[in-house]
């Protein structure tokens, strides 16, 4: 979109008009591992007590049997959202027995490679596909990769706002494309200051040893055009990392050179997607499609799947029977967007807090309201380069962002800029709900970029430096809090239905 915020907040200066900057569906995605009370992860099917993990609205699985997955529906407000994460989060508690959640997004103590269990579907075509498809993914990446864990986040904008909007901008465009391409512009700015929500939310700044393999591989590859000992490098990023989970020791894939989508529109979007997966890999051809009989990956090509593409944000519409997220994306259009950037919180039970709900939607409102011109190779470069910085280097005072024509910026100073955007669009979101909800996240969240000791994976590195804790053994006292917390409340609530 070309409009300027100056051009477009004064559209909802009413009372009722700045009411719809509050309003959307919401939704969250919590995935996270069984462990047991070792650290050790738990090679327990998924629980019987959840039923069939194919059809479940709320309890799945992921990539592995250990890797549970709770779902809320769409909800009109955050609150409802985070109402429903927690309750599901207490019957996932209460079904999985002794065995424990871990609250971190990098993996406890792993196995070996061979003894992590990809989750089973069962042996109609759906489900046969679903077990090729993971299976194709622990060939390509190796499995451990596919244990990291997080939060995605589901976000609509409000349809009356979208209205005004289009009614001001419209241009002739019907409302279907104006529609697409308003969350087009949302992807790329998203995309453009994704290194803001790592800064302030990263928290997977270590891993345990047993994840190591995965990072010495990367680092092979890093080490062809830049010399250096794994030891020395990782003592490095140990100190200054945000987020393994989404720098290239993590999950993910859209770094890589083949794999470049802009977001610059459906054309793009989808074009490019199709052409990777109907490109054949010749490193992926090697492994073969079919073994002794049985099918090893869907097929040889750069992706087997759409959702093979690891992207901090998708864009996504609501898929019917048999078909695919794509087909239904460009049969529909855009429906709502799907964040992926967040890391598991670790001081939070549910792994997400309303407080962090309440600012990705102020924030995705600045993805919507600022000039948002298409990528060109060069940003895009720009924009991974500022992405990987912040995510292994973020805690440095002498981390140094790049935008526009290569212009270099400090983070806190970049941050403050972006932050003042906020504060505006914030003081309108309160006026049209009356309250301070929204001044007071901003602010609260304005502090980190001066006083790094309130990032999440600060605290994490002072709390396992002054409990002398290893990755494990932090992780394990986590996790058991929670368990202890689980207990407390279950007792007060039996009280309760006695005094009842």
């Amino acid at each position: 979109m070309n409009w300027k915020m100056s051009d477009v907040l004064p559209l909802f200066t009413s009372k009722e008009k700045s009411g719809l900057l509050t309003k959307g569906l919401f939704g969250i995605e919590r995935e996270a591992q069984r462990i047991l009370a070792s650290g050790d992860l738990a090679l327990t099917p998924h629980p019987a007590v959840f039923g069939n993990k194919a059809v479940h609205p709320r309890i799945t699985t992921d990539f592995s049997e250990s890797q549970i997955e709770m779902i809320t529906s769409p909800q009109k407000s955050a609150e409802e959202a985070y109402a429903e994460l927690y309750d599901t989060h207490r019957e996932v508690e209460n079904g999985i027995g002794q065995e424990l959640l871990w609250p971190i997004s990098m993996p406890p103590r792993l196995p070996d490679e061979e003894q992590i269990p990809i989750a089973y579907f069962c042996e109609d075509e759906s489900g046969k596909r679903a077990n090729i498809y993971r299976n194709g993914l622990a060939l390509r990446y190796g499995k451990k990769m596919q244990m990291i864990s997080g939060i995605h986040y589901n976000y609509s904008f409000e349809p009356e706002l979208v209205d005004v909007l289009y009614e001001a901008f419209g241009e002739g465009r019907s409302r279907r494309d104006f529609t697409d391409d308003l969350y087009f512009s949302v992807a790329r700015n998203f995309l453009r200051y994704r290194w803001l929500l790592i800064y302030l939310f990263g928290a997977s700044p270590f891993c345990d040893p047993t994840y190591y393999s995965v990072v010495k591989n990367e680092i092979k590859m890093v080490q062809k055009c830049c010399p250096m000992r794994f030891d020395l490098f990782f003592a490095n990023v140990s100190q200054y990392a945000t987020s393994l989970r989404v720098s290239r020791f993590g999950y993910a894939n859209s770094s890589k050179k083949n794999q470049k989508i802009y977001y610059n529109g459906m054309e793009e979007y989808s074009g490019k997607l199709r052409r990777l997966m109907s490109t054949r890999s010749p490193r992926y051809a090697k492994i073969g499609i079919y073994r002794n009989g049985a099918q090893l990956q869907l097929n040889e090509n750069v992706l087997q799947k759409e959702s093979e593409y690891y992207s901090s944000i998708r864009l996504k519409q609501i898929v019917g029977k048999g078909e695919s997220q794509l087909n239904a994306l460009e049969e529909r259009g855009v429906k709502y967007l799907e964040v992926r950037i967040l890391d598991i919180n670790p001081f939070e039970k549910t792994g997400i807090s309303l407080e962090q709900m309440h600012f990705l939607q102020i924030f995705l409102l600045y993805c919507l309201f600022s000039k948002s011109p298409p990528v060109t190779e060069k940003e895009h470069r720009r924009m991974n380069l500022n992405h990987h910085s912040v995510a292994l280097m973020g805690r440095s005072d002498e981390v140094v962002l790049c935008r526009y024509e290569d212009e270099e910026i400090s983070l806190p100073d970049w941050g403050s800029e972006i932050f003042d955007e906020l504060h505006t669009i914030a003081n309108w979101m309160d006026s049209g709900s009356g309250t301070h909800i929204f001044c007071e996240t901003v602010k609260t969240e304005q502090k980190k970029l001066t006083d790094k000791s309130l990032l999440p994976s600060e605290q994490m590195h002072r709390q396992m430096k002054d409990g002398n804790l290893d990755f494990l053994g932090y992780g394990k006292q986590l996790a058991n809090q929670y368990k202890n917390n689980r207990t407390e409340d279950a007792n007060d609530e039996e009280q309760s239905l006695q005094q009842a």
